[in-house]
């Protein structure tokens, strides 16, 4: 009976005290409702865009989407604001150093997920809009408006389907902002923020991102191509030989990179 207690146990906090605090199940909830939504508006896209009628039926679903996923991502924001503070205590003082490492690591990773998927950074762009640098006139309009812009939109335009980060997953934009979460919950103090940072976005993401190959391979988003080249879960054709850390190496840009090591360390000074 002792060892199921302490199974059933984190730092003296019962399962059955996390599973009755208020903030758990409000965010629990919202995470539970937005994973739904989600799953049941895109398994049924085109049913509800024929129903809808008319060509206005993909705008209206948009909208739709959008709405609704706003108003259950929200109110698990919510929730979260409200009794994150609060409930069960699972660390009364800061965590201790390898705690703190380990999240500085997962935030890092999902940072620059979320940066290599993000156009370059044009550092040069701001001597431009500072008036301390001009682009030669001879150059066309296009490219000096290019040199002038924070960002540059065309240079993954001629890559193909796999460079870059999607070399490690298919999905980036769920594992990288999973990552991040996980980061979180290696600080987290209460309950409610484990279930935020952690336990909903890790079951949410997987979900998504299984149910998102089922749905682009029946409607033919899914190319052959991409799908022998890279995996959706993390590394995975990393493992089975189909990619390689040189080309990944070859693909990443230094300065998103380094620019997601620095949001990392900012999250660090205030976890």
């Amino acid at each position: 009976a002792s060892g199921a207690t302490a199974a059933a146990s984190f730092g003296g906090v019962t399962l059955g005290a996390v599973l009755r605090d208020r903030g758990v199940r409000w965010v629990l909830a919202g995470w539970s409702i937005f994973t739904v939504e989600n799953l049941v508006l895109s398994e049924y896209r085109t049913e509800i865009r024929r129903s809808w009628g008319g060509s206005g039926g993909h705008g209206a679903y948009q909208s739709l989407y959008s709405l609704l996923s706003a108003a259950t991502l929200g109110s698990t924001i919510l929730a979260y604001w409200r009794f994150a503070r609060f409930g069960v205590e699972i660390r009364s003082c800061l965590a201790p150093p390898p705690l703190r490492l380990g999240a500085f690591v997962l935030r890092g990773a999902g940072f620059f997920t979320l940066g290599q998927l993000a156009p370059p950074i044009n550092l040069g762009a701001a001597s431009i809009a500072l008036g301390l640098s001009a682009p030669s006139m001879d150059l066309p309009a296009d490219v000096r408006g290019a040199m002038g812009c924070p960002f540059d939109f065309n240079a993954y335009k001629d890559r193909g389907e796999v460079f870059g980060i999607t070399r490690v997953t298919r999905r980036p934009e769920l594992f990288g902002l999973l990552s991040v979460g996980l980061g979180a919950t290696l600080l987290a103090t209460t309950a409610t923020q484990v279930a935020f940072y952690g336990v909903g976005p890790t079951v949410c993401f997987s979900l998504l991102a299984l149910h998102s190959e089922r749905t682009q391979r029946r409607a033919g988003e899914l190319s052959a191509e991409k799908e022998g080249q890279t995996s959706l879960f993390p590394f995975w054709a990393f493992a089975d030989g189909r990619q390689s850390f040189s080309g990944l190496l070859a693909d990443v840009d230094p300065v998103n990179a380094w620019t997601a090591v620095g949001l990392a360390g900012l999250a660090a000074l205030r976890p």
